[in-house]
């Protein structure tokens, strides 16, 4: 069968960032998917565009300017109308987004900056199918895979569980703290067999007994 050109027809997605430029690529992409796409600049807007159009879906920076992402999140899950919108939250490196926060509001998912677009769709369709990768998975859900994660040496560093992947990186869950921008190969333990990944850790988090990674694939 033939992958669906339009994935995410039929449904409304907030873009919310400060940055013209960004919205706009992430417009382009999420308009071809077949997604109704609106914008919003900045917190204050986006809190109201969300209450005023009620969206299936949100992207929300984290930094920005006046209103941040995690105020925005305050803001929506304190009305009764969009308290159950799902959330992605955009990071980059420089974010060091807070897992606990996160899961406290109920994110659903985290995607890194520079985006990869055709990730963006997919991770996009999987949520709105029902997926939370960071809330965890519903008890019909096939367990979580498990990893480890080996220095370029080969040597085991940790092992742990898979909270989310797609083709651009990795968020891992393992219970030490490995450092940003350190050279890591991942091994995914699937149902269909080993995968290795050589990965740069991108940022970390902690709910004060976990610690949740960012993985990017490198070529």
């Amino acid at each position: 069968m033939a992958p669906n050109p339009t994935p995410l027809a039929a449904h409304r997605i907030l873009v919310v960032d400060d940055q013209d430029s960004i919205r706009g690529v992430l417009r382009t992409a999420l308009t071809d998917a077949g997604a109704e796409v609106l914008e919003a600049g900045g917190g204050t807007d986006a809190v109201e565009v969300a209450t005023r159009q009620l969206p299936d879906l949100i992207l929300l920076d984290i930094a920005m300017p006046g209103m941040n992402g995690w105020q925005v999140l305050e803001s929506l899950r304190g009305v009764a109308e969009t308290a159950s919108i799902p959330v992605v939250l955009e990071t980059s490196s420089g974010d060091f987004p807070s897992y606990e926060l996160a899961r406290k509001h109920s994110v659903a998912a985290f995607i890194s900056k520079p985006f990869r677009l055709v990730d963006v769709v997919e991770t996009c369709r999987r949520i709105l199918g029902g997926a939370r990768p960071l809330m965890g998975r519903e008890a019909h859900d096939p367990p979580p895979a498990s990893v480890q994660v080996r220095d370029t040496q080969e040597r085991l560093l940790a092992v742990g569980t898979l909270v989310d992947a797609d083709a651009g990186g990795a968020q891992i869950e393992i219970d030490t703290a490995l450092g940003q921008g350190q050279q890591v190969v991942l091994t995914v333990l699937g149902a269909a067999g080993p995968e290795r990944f050589q990965a740069e850790v991108r940022w970390v988090s902690s709910d004060g007994r976990r610690f949740v990674h960012g993985l990017r694939f490198r070529k």
